[in-house]
């Protein structure tokens, strides 16, 4: 189930939570954005919910929240950032505005990160890119949540990944997606509503045997609704899917000067009894500036013919043609005054990880209402 929010509210609740546990104004915005941008694409499992896995890096003592991530390295079209433990949100955006200013002088730009938490969803970050007229495409690793193809045990990641390339007229070409059937988040949703997964993308530990349900397997973590476990590994559902994901994790863990691969990376069962580190074996940032190659509006009037090209194909009945990521394109160009949150990653926020800081959903929205000498609703930056 969800519900209908404010996304200005949740955004300052999210900033203020980040405040209270003790990051800066300016590290605590950019995991609202990111956040509150998932929202906006619709991308649910990757909204509020995943300030959890903030909270649980927190309590683990591998999150600095003091921490500023440093660039250690870089050349006329590379760099490299040191997350220095902080958060993947703080990382990726320093890593975003490294490689659009590098892709401006060089036409194309890579910045490796490493030494970092989550991050999130990646749409908040290319979408940096597009902003700047550029193309953008990002991802990092994550904890072992995938079995190789043919394979029973968890030692590839579900990576995150984003490309986006702009457009004028027509909505860009925006890819938004994970190398990898399902995650935590599929976890507790699946169990929470009774439901089976999309597909068998279970692997039973002991024998081998596929299955779509999560409930036998689920573990739930106390206090969170989104961040379960599972001892069942996950199953790629083709050979293109684990291609895919080995070249992804050879470009955040292998050609990444920090990164470290999946398999050495803590398991979610690390994490809840306290033998974590930074969850996130490493990250990278590209950005392409088309306009080094050639004429810009060239580009764009290319880039809208093909998108309309597409878009305008004959389509099958009770289909539509559409670009992905389009609606949550549209979502975002009109500003909506609503996003959906679920149900499940409402309350544990509030309750749990707020509640560490004596803040309630009430107080947080006196507060956010209230403004001292305004007196109207507004998301403070």
């Amino acid at each position: 189930m969800t519900r209908t929010e404010d996304p200005a509210f949740l955004g300052f609740a999210i900033k203020q939570v980040a405040m209270a546990a003790g990051m800066t104004s300016e590290h605590a915005e950019y995991i609202a954005e990111a956040i509150v941008f998932a929202h906006f694409q619709g991308k649910l499992n990757q909204g509020l919910g995943v300030y959890e896995a903030i909270d649980i890096a927190l309590l683990n003592d591998v999150l600095d929240v003091t921490a500023v991530p440093q660039c250690i390295d870089e050349g006329p079209a590379f760099a490299v950032f040191d997350g220095k433990c902080s958060s993947g949100y703080y990382t990726l955006n320093l890593m975003a505005n490294k490689a659009i200013e590098k892709a401006r002088n060089m036409g194309i730009a890579i910045v490796f990160g490493g030494n970092h938490n989550d991050a999130g969803s990646f749409g908040r970050y290319v979408y940096r890119a597009y902003e700047a007229g550029l193309v953008g495409m990002a991802s990092n690793n994550t904890v072992p949540l995938a079995a190789p193809y043919g394979g029973r045990v968890n030692v590839l990641s579900c990576p995150p990944f984003d490309s986006i390339i702009p457009s004028k007229e027509q909505p860009p070409i925006w890819a938004s997606l994970m190398f990898a059937e399902w995650y935590d988040a599929h976890t507790s949703e699946a169990v929470l509503t009774n439901k089976p997964l999309g597909g068998k993308w279970l692997i039973d530990p002991e024998t081998g045997a596929l299955s779509d349900n999560v409930a036998e397997y689920a573990r739930p973590i106390e206090g969170y609704g989104r961040v379960w476990d599972s001892s069942a590994a996950g199953q790629l559902a083709s050979p293109r899917t684990f291609a895919l994901n080995l070249w992804n994790e050879a470009l955040t863990a292998l050609v990444n000067p920090l990164g470290i691969p999946s398999h050495q990376l803590p398991s979610i069962q690390d994490f809840e009894q306290g033998r974590g580190r930074p969850s996130v074996g490493g990250s990278y940032f590209i950005a392409i500036d088309p306009s080094v190659f050639g004429p810009f509006g060239e580009f764009l009037r290319k880039t809208d013919d093909f998108v309309a090209t597409v878009k305008s194909t004959p389509p099958r009945p009770g289909h539509s043609v559409r670009m992905p990521g389009e609606p949550g394109f549209n979502r975002l160009r009109a500003e909506h005054t609503h996003i959906e949150v679920l149900e499940h990653h409402w309350q544990p926020f509030f309750d749990t990880i707020a509640g560490r800081y004596n803040l309630t959903e009430q107080t947080l929205r006196e507060s956010f209402t209230h403004r001292p000498g305004t007196g109207t609703t507004h998301h403070e930056k």
